[in-house]
């Protein structure tokens, strides 16, 4: 029976011998063991080793840096980033010459994507007011930031576009219209004034001293209307103003004169009219009437050498020759007082002071004789 069980144990263990390849055991070894565990440690170990570094390595934490839009086309087709390219680089001439200047303000951000500033042309000198950063900033910024590019032109255009200049330009013409009103009003004054209508003149002139109490020119009429109407005073008052705003007035300084000479200070008033005389050389007023005041007090040679100026000057004016042959006739130069009378009459129009130039003239003609 031994035998016969020995037999089929072999050939049980033969067969599941053919069948695996590989003699059958029922029990592994040790070292078999721990193979497996090894490996599965091992694994382990890897794995602890990638989740530790994934989680304290910053490399591994780096965000992805989003591509603008702008380079992601360019990438997308390359053919079109060249022709542009060449564009802005100025190879083509006729194109860039035919792009308009809104067009080629647009581009200059791509040029700048280059990094560099030199590459695009220079935009034009923008003023930049206090508080604001200058234009040269701005460009930095749009180089080392391409993705502000658009706010950075946008202020750029809000800088060069904003209407600094247009305040002052609308007070300017709102002055224009307004100083033409006046202007307007002055001559119509001048001319009631001139007409006898001093009344009137002097309610147009009161019209412009309301609205533009600097007016030297209203004020210095209004002086001019008070003498003529006996009222001294009001006038000097006038003239007085009328220096307050401008203190080089000549014709103020010849009208305070003038009241001065009437009210008897010939001093005074000969001071008034040596100044308008040195504002003014080139008016008759002041010489004339600093004459007269010269004449009244007998000082005939000084009266001559006042007139001597503009007489040099070969001014023909009637009151200046009358002036002078009346100084040359107190001095007893009657030839000269002929000579300068009959320049008067060639002048002067038909008046009672022509009457007694006239009656005067035939006097000396007839004692020369």
């Amino acid at each position: 029976m031994s035998i016969i069980h020995d037999a089929l144990k072999k050939a049980q263990e033969q067969r599941k011998q053919n069948t695996t390849g590989v003699p059958y055991s029922s029990s592994l070894s040790p070292e078999a063991k721990k193979k497996p565990r090894i490996a599965l440690i091992a694994a382990v170990l890897v794995f602890a080793i990638a989740v530790i570094a994934y989680l304290y390595i910053p490399a591994f934490h780096k965000p992805k840096v989003p591509v603008p839009a702008g380079q992601a086309k360019q990438a997308a087709s390359p053919p079109k980033a060249v022709a542009q390219a060449k564009t802005e680089q100025g190879t083509d001439k006729k194109e860039a010459a035919a792009v308009p200047a809104a067009v080629k303000t647009e581009a200059k951000p791509e040029q700048k994507q280059s990094g560099t500033i030199k590459e695009g042309p220079t935009a034009p000198a923008v003023p930049v007011k206090p508080g604001q950063a200058s234009v040269t900033e701005g460009r930095q910024a749009e180089v080392k930031a391409p993705g502000k590019q658009k706010a950075a032109a946008g202020a750029y255009q809000r800088v060069r576009e904003e209407p600094a200049e247009e305040p002052p330009i609308r007070r300017t013409v709102a002055r224009r219209t307004e100083d033409e009103r006046i202007n307007s009003q002055y001559n119509e004054a001048l001319s009631a004034m001139n007409s006898g209508q001093l009344r009137e003149a002097q309610r147009i002139f009161l019209g412009i001293l309301a609205r533009k109490p600097d007016h030297v020119e209203s004020l210095n009429n209004m002086g001019v209307i008070s003498a003529s109407l006996g009222n001294k005073r009001e006038a000097i008052t006038y003239f007085k103003r009328v220096l307050e705003y401008r203190a080089n007035y000549p014709k103020a300084y010849n009208n305070i004169g003038l009241i001065l000479m009437s009210d008897g200070d010939a001093q005074l008033a000969e001071e008034y009219f040596r100044k308008a005389v040195s504002l003014e050389p080139e008016s008759l007023e002041p010489y004339i009437n600093l004459c007269a005041l010269l004449r009244g007090q007998k000082k005939f040679q000084e009266a001559v050498k006042v007139l001597d100026v503009p007489i040099k000057k070969n001014i023909k004016d009637a009151m200046l020759f009358l002036s002078y042959a009346v100084v040359k006739d107190n001095l007893g130069q009657f030839e000269e007082a002929i000579k300068y009378y009959r320049q008067y009459l060639g002048l002067a129009r038909p008046s009672e002071t022509r009457n007694g130039v006239v009656e005067r003239l035939r006097y000396l003609e007839n004692k020369g004789k």
